[in-house]
């Protein structure tokens, strides 16, 4: 047993992957820096200045998150076999 109470120790195989998996989040962890986030940052903007000419001016569209289910969403074909079997199941 291990120090918490009721847990069963690790096994060889679990405690390998968590080493495993510490070292690959501290290598990623080693090369986040100052510099690495600023030639992100400008590949960020170089790809949005290149995308600009796909971009909507939403200043001139109307956009809301919700219609009041104005406009229903189309049943999926798995919904509409089991409404069809509890149609068939009433009848």
């Amino acid at each position: 047993m291990s120090q918490h109470k009721g847990l069963a120790e690790e096994s060889h195989k679990t405690k390998k992957t968590r080493e495993k998996l510490r070292k690959h989040l501290a290598e990623m962890d080693e090369n986040i820096t100052p510099q690495a986030l600023k030639r992100k940052s400008s590949e960020i903007h170089r790809w949005i200045t290149r995308h600009a000419s796909e971009r909507i001016v939403l200043r001139s569209k109307s956009i809301s998150l919700f219609d009041e289910n104005q406009n229903t969403a189309e049943l999926s074909q798995k919904v509409a076999l089991v409404v069809e079997q509890l149609r068939k199941m009433t009848s």
